[in-house]
């Protein structure tokens, strides 16, 4: 893989403003404006690259299924901060196996070739509308010869289509929430209710603050109407501590008065960064993990490692060790109350122009795609940029 430098097009802002990303300039804490969405560089990966990543990321997906079942069978929903009222919900949907959607594995790609799990997205990744402008991106720069690792769109529809049959009501609400304020959110809910409408289904975008709820007739929209079927971009581990939580684990699934939630809510299981000690612990020197342990377990063997809370986003409370040393931290926001893991560092590569991160997408449990992001720093965090890539 090779970073290259390449002229941004002519009027991109409005290009990719008029595609969805509203979202592209991030603010500094100074209040100066730097662009999220950086087009003045690519990277380039060969189609062997391409196919290595996919072959990891098939084997991780089933990896992380025997980590599901490892979790459950071990009874490890407290030491990975998972409160106990959610357990039985927890352990029905897995062995149910109710609609799911898509995630985003975040990988390390050195010069190596290896590529090495960070961790995996599972419940609320984002990044989908930067995915789909960066394949306008390809085909205005390299016209009919560009390609990509990259039908994350079309595998979307055809999920879609493949759910249909099995999502109740005649509507799909999709809930995001309005405390988000930069567009993200809203714009990543808008851009699946298109691939959604794409798939013939019927759909209704809804900020989750004015979800209601009737003890009657359950979950209802801002019209007072049941929702039988809802896609949510908000987190398992929130929505778990909001009013109506025991209400929507009782109700949960097919039947009168009862809800189907995409993503179901297992996937705390792999949203939750406990998952990397298990899978270490399950697969000890796999070429595709990095050595992890559970805060608590012993781990003196590593002098070069990164703390992440077990939930968190955006790099915040993590802190990067090297050599014995405090190398970085991220933003301190909060995060950590529910434990942490500690992970062996590595280098995720100097390409010239930032360190990236890999994020490969799954939709269902078929590798679908590459967003890659890229950082100054050793966390990736928010001011991260996002760089497309193609393949040469």
């Amino acid at each position: 893989m090779e970073r290259k430098a390449i002229e941004p097009r002519q009027g991109w802002p409005a290009t990719i403003e008029a595609q969805g990303l509203v979202y592209w300039r991030t603010e500094l804490p100074g209040g100066e404006e730097v662009p999220y969405w950086n087009e003045s560089a690519y990277y380039s990966l060969s189609s062997s690259e391409v196919y290595d990543l996919e072959a990891s990321v098939r084997i991780l997906m089933e990896m992380c299924v025997e980590a599901g079942d490892y979790m459950i069978e071990h009874n490890l929903f407290s030491e990975m901060g998972i409160p106990g009222w959610a357990v039985e919900a927890i352990k029905s949907t897995w062995e149910a196996e109710p609609p799911m959607l898509y995630g985003r594995f975040d990988l390390a790609y050195g010069h190596d070739g290896v590529a090495k799990l960070l961790e995996f997205n599972a419940d609320t990744p984002t990044s989908l509308m930067e995915t789909a402008v960066q394949w306008h991106w390809c085909q205005d720069v390299f016209g009919d010869a560009g390609d990509q690792w990259n039908r994350v769109h079309e595998a979307l529809v055809e999920r879609w289509i493949e759910l249909a049959p099995r999502l109740p009501g005649d509507v799909v609400h999709m809930l995001h929430t309005s405390a988000e304020k930069s567009g993200e959110d809203l714009m990543t809910v808008g851009y699946l209710a298109e691939t959604a409408r794409q798939a013939s289904l019927d759909v209704q975008v809804l900020p989750i603050e004015e979800l209601g709820y009737d003890e009657f007739v359950g979950f209802v929209d801002r019209d007072g109407a049941a929702i039988r079927s809802v896609f949510k971009l908000y987190p398992w581990e929130w929505m778990l501590h909001e009013e109506f939580s025991e209400p929507m684990l009782e109700r949960m699934g097919e039947g009168m008065g009862k809800t189907t939630w995409v993503e179901p809510i297992w996937k705390m299981l792999w949203s939750n960064k406990g998952l990397l000690p298990v899978l270490w612990r399950l697969f000890p020197d796999h070429p595709n993990l990095l050595p992890a342990y559970f805060d608590h377990e012993t781990h003196d063997t590593l002098t070069s490692f990164v703390r992440k809370p077990l939930l968190a986003r955006e790099g915040a409370n993590t802190t990067v060790v090297i050599d014995g040393a405090v190398a970085e931290e991220g933003p301190a926001q909060g995060y950590g109350g529910e434990g942490f893991v500690v992970q062996a560092y590595t280098d995720l590569g100097d390409y010239g122009g930032g360190r990236p991160v890999l994020g490969a997408w799954v939709v269902d449990m078929e590798p679908e795609g590459l967003g890659i992001r890229e950082s100054d720093s050793l966390i990736t965090d928010n001011l991260s940029r996002y760089v497309p890539h193609a393949i040469e």
